[in-house]
């Protein structure tokens, strides 16, 4: 029976594929071969030679080496799918921080791939969100810092209230269309500490 596979594309996906043991490793490219996948099985040196390219990567091992957690963590931008039953919490929940898939298992012969990929899809896209949403935060945070940094000086410097500089940054701002943090990085390259 074959199953619909492939990426949100339509096209095939290319699934690389590591395991610790060659037979394992053609027994899983067989497996997503039957959801319309195209398998690429690396080895230990493929596995570890620079940019992994495809789109999805699957790791099926008996133990979590130290190749095999550099593998994980050079292909942070592809969907990651590791089988494996001997993790401890810790390094499942490092894994799963950067948006790796563990499965707690071995990779059985009748694995609904599709459906692990799927949900590896959804949280490498979630993991990457978080990422997003934090880095944005970092920026609020740093123009925040910025701005009570040069209304701080403002204040000092003109004898301005907290509100009279506030407001003072905010219409200059606006006159000459640049955001309050923009100004602020003007008003602190001019205005000594």
């Amino acid at each position: 029976m074959q199953h619909q596979g492939g990426n949100s594309e339509g096209r095939h996906s290319i699934l690389l594929i590591h395991a610790d043991d060659r037979i394992q490793a053609n027994r899983l490219g067989i497996l997503v071969s039957h959801y319309g996948h195209s398998p690429r099985i690396l080895d230990e040196r493929g596995l570890l030679g620079g940019k992994i390219q495809g789109d999805g990567l699957l790791i099926s091992c008996r133990r979590f080496s130290a190749e095999i957690r550099l593998a994980m963590t050079q292909g942070q931008l592809l969907p990651r799918i590791l089988f494996c039953d001997r993790l401890t919490a810790q390094q499942q929940a490092e894994l799963l921080a950067q948006g790796a898939l563990v499965v707690p298992h071995g990779c059985g012969e009748r694995e609904p791939v599709e459906q692990w990929l799927r949900l590896a899809r959804a949280q490498l896209a979630m993991v990457q969100q978080q990422q997003q949403a934090q880095d944005a935060l970092k920026v609020k945070l740093e123009e925040r810092r910025l701005i009570e940094q040069a209304k701080g000086r403002l204040m000092r410097h003109q004898g301005l209230d907290e509100e009279a500089a506030y407001q003072a940054m905010r219409s200059t701002a606006m006159a000459q269309n640049h955001s309050l943090a923009e100004l602020a990085r003007r008003l602190l390259q001019v205005l000594p500490a």
